[in-house]
């Protein structure tokens, strides 16, 4: 990953003020996502409705893709938090990853446009977009090892490729999300299935 691109400075190296109006910037962003798709949102309605002027906001976040990094990253600490105030699954721990598992697909199931957000920055040639977004990337992956302490590295990676592979047809229109709930509990069966000596 490029770091040396000069670009905003870091939260964490902004004053109170400041960072008080980035946040502002970013739950304008949640708002405006909440309500549209990224390639409708104009980043020019989103400086109005966080109240600070175009060049403002572009002193906080380098573009576009920059901004929504950091939009998704706040999304995805609201997810966290909804995963966290769960009551614990009980039973096995196949039963526990396959609680979370439909819990986060429901998530974008609620609002797909952030899984759809999610394929933008995967691709993003934004060097100041991926240093945001690259480790959020593992959002089903951190799901599911907080729902299973210790869980087998290869379990959580197949889970985690299932649920995307899926994910990504749904988004696309190619799949039903019942189909992504089932491949999942199929693929969790078939790993948790005993094995014959």
């Amino acid at each position: 990953m490029v770091t040396d691109v000069p670009g905003p400075a870091t939260p964490d190296l902004l004053r109170k003020d400041q960072r008080e109006r980035r946040a502002r910037i970013v739950r304008a962003g949640l708002r405006s996502l909440s309500g549209s798709d990224y390639d409708k949102v104009k980043v020019s309605d989103l400086a109005r409705d966080a109240e600070v002027a175009l060049g403002t906001l572009y002193r906080y976040f380098a573009s576009k893709e920059h901004l929504f990094a950091a939009v998704f990253a706040e999304w995805q600490d609201g997810l966290r938090r909804d995963l966290g105030r769960l009551p614990p699954a009980e039973g096995t721990e196949g039963e526990r990853l396959r609680s979370v598992l439909h819990h986060a697909i429901r998530a974008f199931q609620a609002e797909p446009q952030f899984y759809r957000l999610m394929i933008v920055l995967q691709t993003t040639g934004d060097p100041h977009a991926a240093e945001i977004y690259t480790p959020l990337d593992d959002l089903l992956a951190d799901v599911m090892r907080s729902a299973v302490e210790g869980a087998d590295e290869t379990v959580v990676s197949t889970l985690r490729a299932v649920a995307d592979q899926g994910l990504r047809a749904w988004i696309m229109g190619r799949r039903p999300i019942q189909a992504v709930h089932r491949a999942v509990d199929d693929t969790l069966n078939l790993i948790t299935q005993p094995r014959e000596a």
